[in-house]
């Protein structure tokens, strides 16, 4: 789980996001597709 501030852009959240160890773990090296950011809930990676 991470926590972000309301302020910030949805193109700033998604830096954040592929920035983490885990997120690039789970790629292996492969683009998303497409990144979907609900706001105030959650965030997802389709691969």
């Amino acid at each position: 789980m991470i926590e972000v501030s309301k302020e910030m852009s949805a193109a700033e959240i998604e830096n954040m996001v592929m920035a983490m160890d885990m997120v690039q773990k789970w790629l292996e090296g492969k683009a998303p597709k497409k990144i979907i950011i609900v706001p105030d809930r959650m965030i997802n990676i389709v691969v």
